[in-house]
């Protein structure tokens, strides 16, 4: 390869002579006591003509699925050096991408050949170079595997790919949810129970499992300390506690991609700490910029279409139920995604969140049904099939299905008369409480076994 791109590139490919146990990813997964194999490797097409699109925050995996990836067609036999991986952040520009590209294309041996380009939203036009290797042919015996934390500007660019990803795939490389945090602390237990398939049978299949839920129970009071960040969840496996250099890791990350989008951090802290103290109540961006110095409702806007991006904000539309569709300009509930980020966002903003726990396991609820959806029915945002209802009584999350709407209210409560016979005009309503369980309608389930099933 030409010079210019051969020591950088030689340090990033190891496997090129032989050594892929030096990679520096796959030697800190090996060091941790309690590691996994990233579960959603087998979801990777690795059959050319792929482009792959792997979408996810920071440091929640996506690099460590393409080095196991890498690892995986190695075994397989794969020559070292038709397997090339670009960390995008060290790439100058479009125009440095390309030529990266090109060489490695004309030095790689004959047939099939592997891109992994990491981070790649942080070169600006980079779907325009992918774009014109795929029209020219020269990708014709490719699998393309990109990168990005900002979920709107990599699904945006992929939007120039109609029908140009051959066998490619949308993989959202997520903290790990509720279910997935179990495989990895208490396999046994995880295997006795099954994923649900559909949520109208979520009532019944909680009943054959309510002998587990003890278990459960003391796995999710974990997990509403630790979240499913990795870096959070080896910490506090070890230690039990999150250490300050993962909470650094994570605030580092939400400032840093703040800035690296024309924004400031300190009025994004402020539009978060007013996130912080409202919720779970809906509010508006005038309502937000009112308690902020921004004082503009559309830079508001901005600023939370930003976290949603990057994954740390939720924002749930109301709904009308009658008709099924959203009414984008009524008030938002506005969720962190997973507890970890409460707990962080918390001490970054010098904001205490008010009955934490009822708040953050009310997210818990909305964010594991948007990730159960997306994963049934594909889609580019998370909350595509989600919403909420409000109008006197309030249904906290509603699941947009095929089989029609399905309404879910969580009462972090044991008392059996905090579940109402009816609320509201949904017909299919599910009360999600602590640990109370009851089968004739509107049914009553408990969280961590729900959790657990999705």
């Amino acid at each position: 390869m030409e010079s210019e791109y051969l020591p950088l590139l030689a340090k990033q490919n190891v496997w090129w002579e032989g050594k892929i146990e030096n990679d520096v990813h796959l030697t800190q997964w090996r060091e941790h006591e309690r590691r996994w194999i990233p579960l959603n490797l087998e979801e990777l097409p690795l059959t050319p003509f792929s482009l792959n699109i792997v979408i996810g925050p920071r440091q929640a995996g996506k690099t460590t699925l393409m080095k196991f990836a890498v690892e995986k067609l190695l075994k397989k036999g794969v020559p070292p050096k038709s397997i090339l991986y670009v960390r995008c952040d060290e790439v100058l520009d479009a125009k440095e991408l390309r030529q990266i590209i090109e060489t490695f294309l004309t030095y790689s041996p004959s047939g099939e050949v592997f891109l992994f380009l990491d981070e790649i939203t942080d070169i600006e036009g980079w779907e325009r170079v992918i774009k014109g290797f795929i029209d020219d042919g020269d990708f014709k015996k490719a699998v393309v595997t990109v990168s990005g934390s900002n979920s709107f500007q990599l699904q945006k660019g992929s939007e120039l790919f109609p029908g140009r990803r051959g066998l490619g795939k949308d993989i959202f490389v997520l903290p790990l949810s509720f279910r997935e945090y179990i495989k990895i602390v208490d396999p046994g237990l995880a295997e006795r129970i099954p994923a649900l398939k559909k949520l109208s049978d979520a009532h019944l299949e909680v009943k054959e499992y309510l002998i587990l839920l003890r278990q459960l129970q003391k796995h999710l009071r974990d997990y509403l300390t630790c979240g499913g960040f990795p870096l959070a969840v080896l910490s506090y496996l070890k230690h039990g506690t999150v250490s300050e250099a993962a909470k650094e890791t994570y605030k580092s990350w939400i400032i840093g991609d703040i800035l690296k989008n024309g924004k400031s951090d300190m009025l994004g802290r402020e539009v978060l700490k007013v996130v912080l103290s409202k919720a779970p109540s809906a509010v508006s961006w005038e309502g937000i910029a009112q308690e902020t110095s921004i004082k503009s409702p559309p830079t508001v806007a901005s600023y939370i279409e930003l976290f949603e991006r990057l994954f740390v904000v939720l924002p749930l539309y109301a709904s009308n139920p009658n008709t099924g569709t959203k009414e984008f300009a009524k008030n938002k509930k506005l969720h962190l995604q997973d507890p970890f980020i409460w707990h962080l966002c918390e001490e970054w903003c010098m904001q205490p969140v008010e009955h934490k726990t009822e708040v953050i396991v009310e997210g818990l609820l909305a964010c594991h049904l948007a990730r159960f959806l997306i994963r049934k029915y594909g889609g580019r945002r998370l909350n595509d099939y989600v919403s909420y209802w409000k109008d006197g009584y309030e249904i906290d999350v509603i699941a947009h299905t095929r089989d029609g709407l399905f309404g879910f209210e969580m009462k972090w409560t044991d008392r059996e008369d905090a579940f109402s016979l009816k609320v509201g005009p949904i017909k299919n309503l599910v009360y999600v409480s602590k640990d109370f369980y009851r089968e004739r309608k509107p049914s009553v389930i408990p969280l961590a076994l729900f959790l657990a099933m999705l």
